[in-house]
């Protein structure tokens, strides 16, 4: 099953080697540049941890100390045919394509 789809990246924009102790694994150390990769979306898995994380986060985001690279594209339901499709960017044209697993055995609503 090929759930890429379903992660985040962030990326130390800082300009320097930094800690970013909010980062989910107990913090990371990016340095300048450099990116990592979570399964789920970003702003939830720090959220989860404590308020001061989020706010230290959210700083981070304000000041350009870190940036989003992507988080998992939305997943919409169209109840017409029955199937569920991710919104996804691809040359400044935003476009629905098949989500990442097999959805074969599901009719319902996300």
């Amino acid at each position: 099953m090929a759930t890429t789809c379903l992660q985040s990246t962030v990326k130390n924009t800082s300009g320097s080697t930094q800690i970013f102790s909010f980062l989910p694994g107990h913090g990371v150390t990016l340095t300048s540049g450099e990116e990592k990769t979570y399964t789920g979306d970003i702003v939830d898995l720090v959220s989860r941890k404590t308020k001061r994380d989020l706010d230290s986060f959210l700083a981070n985001l304000e000041s350009g100390a870190i940036s989003i690279v992507s988080t998992p594209a939305p997943v919409l339901y169209d109840e017409t045919d029955d199937i569920s499709q991710r919104l996804v960017l691809d040359n400044s044209t935003l476009f629905a394509t098949d989500v990442c697993w097999d959805d074969s055995g599901s009719s319902e609503a996300l």
